[in-house]
Parts: C-alpha cells; structure tokens; sequence
C-alpha cells in the first residue's frame, strides 16, 4: 500500500544505513531493492539487472498488472548496472514529489551497493576475520572501541551494536565519532572500506550534504 505521509529524518537515516550494509551480498540485491520501495512509499518493486547472470526480483506481494509509477536506471560511475521500477497500489495513486525525489537519490545509493557487493562477492577483496583482527590490533583503539568497530564490520546496525553492547545508541554514537577522527575517517563507509579491506564510497541526503554518524 502506498504510505502517503512523509518520510521522517529519522527513517531516511534507518533507511541509508540498511543500504550501506553489503553483507550479507546474496540478499544485498533484494534488501536494498525492497528499502528504495520504502523511500518512494511505493507498493512494490521489480529489479531488473543487465549481467547475463544477475538474479531478476520481483517484490512480495508482487508488482500489480500496472506499468510502473516510476523507473530508476541503477548506474554506478559509466556502469550500468539494471532498472528498478516501483508501482503503486492501483492507478489512482502517484508518488509525489518528494517521494520521487527520495527514491532517485536512494537509487544512486543502492546502484553503489550492487557494484561493491558484487565485486565482494566475486573478487573476495574483504578482509579475513584473522586479518582483520590483526587491523583492530594495530589501531590505536581502546577495547571497546575495538568492539564496535569488529560489529559495524560484521554488518550490525547502531542499535544492533547497542543491544549487543550493553550501551545506548547515543554512546554508541559518540564512541564511532571517536574512531573516526582516531582512524582519520569521516564516515561509516570509509571506516568499514579501510578495516574490511573494500574500496570506500560516498552517500550524500537528498540535499547534497553528508550523512552523519546519527
């Protein structure tokens, strides 16, 4: 069903911080599908991929006997990598302004997704879990901070990394903004690309300016 009211700050952050979690890849292509329906308010999705051997998705429940509300062509740098199209419940329904405007930017978010998943999937450049201790080992962390770092790698969100913790999201907040300025990054991304061993990509809100640490 359509959503009709307007997404909140807060659930655009929920929403960007699924997309920026590759692993698991094999579900990556569907988990990242299924949150750009979420940003459009959208009822359902079809993914369409242009590799020869790339899995084509359908939502569940699946699209409607209703051409699409709207297509987004996934493309990454000159990479293109499929078509997303979203419908909406029947055809008295639109998206709005907004609602599109929040899906294309969750588009480009999610294309970059699919190319650094894929190529974790089939170049194994991430990290081994041995390596990767070795990394925290020689970072100028204190334990806890170790901690939260080895979760954010291993894909946990910041409430996960709470739960598991026994801190509270705003701590867990504050200890990431620690990290990032000890290990000279400005962001999740660029923290998880430089300990998991994968290359760092950008993700800017729909107004152009940087997604905080929450």
């Amino acid at each position: 069903m359509h959503l009709g009211a307007p997404m909140s700050v807060h659930n655009v952050l929920e929403v960007a911080e699924v997309l920026l979690q590759l692993d698991p890849v094999r579900t990556y292509p569907r988990r990242g599908a299924d949150q750009v329906r979420r940003l459009a308010g959208a009822a359902a999705f079809r993914l369409e991929r242009t590799q020869k051997d790339a899995e084509q998705l359908v939502s569940d429940p699946p699209p409607p006997t209703l051409p699409p509300a709207l297509s987004l062509q996934l493309r990454h740098g000159r990479e293109v990598l499929g078509v997303l199209h979203l419908y909406t419940s029947d055809a008295s329904h639109r998206l709005e302004e907004n609602e599109t405007r929040l899906a294309r930017w969750g588009a480009r978010v999610f294309a970059r997704g699919l190319s650094y998943s894929e190529r974790l999937a089939t170049e194994g450049v991430r990290r081994s879990g041995e390596t990767l201790s070795r990394a925290l080992d020689r970072a100028p962390l204190t334990p806890r901070e170790r901690d939260v770092v080895a979760l954010l790698v291993a894909g946990s969100s910041t409430r996960d990394i709470a739960a598991r913790t026994g801190l509270t999201v705003s701590t867990v907040n504050t200890y990431l903004k620690r990290i990032f300025s000890k290990l000279g990054v400005h962001s999740r991304v660029e923290l998880v690309a430089r300990m998991a061993g994968t290359e760092a990509f950008g993700i800017e809100e729909p107004n152009g300016s940087a997604i905080p640490a929450e």
